[in-house]
């Protein structure tokens, strides 16, 4: 410790029955054993900084599939990652910018992957938040994305005649369920109503 001039005071005091400089030495009540009737969650409030999609790391388990469908998995871009370690790891941007701020491409892959719905589309969210999200009132109709001559599957989720959601199948050869932001996102303006420019 002497030769690279470490400071093992920076981890804390380590806990009465543990020798000095031991390195998972933890304070007394820093992690609180539960009940079992609600799982641990880091409380922060939702990510609501663009228009494509929201954050509510509340519901993050760290399985980490958003991390990779934002790196090698999919997009290759990297805008996301773990942060931190332990118990204080999370899914951040990097170095804890907005997501505007980052090299996100809103593509929406990370919400394709999550399990739990931390990471939402914004039309889903606003809905769900007002009570109208209704799945059994939905359709699915799959088509072929018009934006470019890829030929992505699009499964357009539709409910009050009107586009709630854009997912793409898994199972499809071409994009394997990953889109870009135009065709995750860019559904609007087949939305227009009569009298709309």
């Amino acid at each position: 410790m002497t030769r690279y001039e470490v400071d093992p005071g920076r981890y804390g005091p380590p806990a009465p029955d543990q020798a000095a400089g031991q390195r998972d030495a933890t304070r007394p009540g820093e992690h609180h054993a539960t009940d079992g009737s609600a799982a641990a969650t880091v409380g922060q409030p939702v990510k609501y900084d663009n228009d494509s999609y929201v954050r509510d790391y509340s519901r993050c388990i760290l399985c980490y599939k958003c991390v990779e469908a934002c790196g090698e998995d999919a997009q290759n871009t990297f805008a996301i990652a773990v942060a931190g370690r332990g118990f204080d790891a999370r899914i951040s941007t990097e170095f804890d910018v907005s997501l505007p701020g980052s090299a996100c491409v809103y593509c929406g892959n990370c919400i394709g992957v999550c399990p739990t719905g931390a990471l939402m589309p914004a039309t889903e969210y606003n809905m769900r938040q007002a009570g109208t999200w209704d799945e059994s009132k939905q359709t699915v109709t799959t088509t072929i994305c018009p934006y470019c001559g890829v030929g992505c599957n699009l499964d357009l989720h539709v409910q009050d005649n009107r586009i709630v959601k854009v997912t793409s199948p898994l199972e499809h050869d071409v994009g394997n369920g990953h889109l870009c932001v135009k065709g995750r996102f860019g559904f609007e303006f087949v939305q227009r109503r009569a009298g709309e420019s």
